[in-house]
């Protein structure tokens, strides 16, 4: 079961694409990102930094809010 908490985003975008490697994993999960308009409004308003090298916990319960779980 998937569990919301703060994730590497290599680690997050693996879940979501497991049979990647992890720079396609995470180009594929920023694309989707990108993708969806309300979901960057979210991490905006969650103060996003794109060059983190994680999610942190509210970040990622937005993205599983507009992507669904892993």
């Amino acid at each position: 079961m998937f569990k919301i908490r703060p994730y590497g985003k290599a680690e997050l975008a693996l879940l979501y694409h497991p049979c990647s490697t992890p720079q396609t994993a995470m180009k594929n999960l920023y694309r989707w990102i990108k993708g969806c308009p309300l979901l960057m409004q979210e991490l905006e308003e969650l103060h996003y930094r794109p060059n983190r090298h994680s999610f942190l916990t509210p970040e990622v319960a937005a993205i599983v809010k507009h992507l669904g779980e892993p």
